[in-house]
């Protein structure tokens, strides 16, 4: 929903019977983190530069997994799709 207010550009006001076509709870999740605002001059809402600065930052954040060794989430589980997930063994040194 972010995308829709940054491809328009900052000036762009979306009226409440265009909001009204959309999904309503982006609309709510981006006024409570105020990346976009209901201006009542201009009946609509636009995007605030605390949205742009999180659509900069969503765009510009590496999600790749660092180490594709590490446990997956707790919410995966790695059983039901067959995966099975060994924990390396630590190598001792002898003294």
């Amino acid at each position: 929903m972010l995308k829709e207010f940054i491809h328009r550009g900052p000036e762009h006001v979306m009226k409440i019977d265009e909001a009204q076509h959309y999904d309503q709870r982006p609309f709510r999740s981006m006024l409570m983190r105020k990346w976009i605002e209901y201006s009542p001059k201009a009946k609509g809402f636009r995007i605030t530069k605390l949205g742009r600065d999180a659509w900069h930052e969503f765009n510009q954040t590496d999600i790749g997994r660092i180490d594709f060794h590490a446990p997956l989430t707790a919410v995966f589980d790695a059983a039901a799709y067959g995966y099975s997930f060994q924990k390396a063994k630590a190598k001792s040194k002898a003294a």
